[in-house]
């Protein structure tokens, strides 16, 4: 068996999970529509505005 040399880097493991991009999203509050410009199902309420947001992308409603 010839030898081989660790990589700097360590070995490649493709059963390792791959972090999420992007922000962390709660889901949409119920009752509220998904986001019309990105289509996802995470609109929120801001209470000192009155007015809805996308938590994702930020679009305003």
């Amino acid at each position: 068996m010839p030898k081989v040399k660790r990589p700097k880097k360590g070995w490649f493991r493709p059963d390792k999970k791959k972090p999420k991009r992007g922000p962390r999203v709660k889901p949409s509050e119920k009752g509220l529509p998904p986001c019309p410009a990105c289509g996802q199902w995470s609109m929120q309420k801001d209470n000192t505005k009155s007015e809805l947001f996308c938590g994702s992308c930020g679009a305003i409603m």
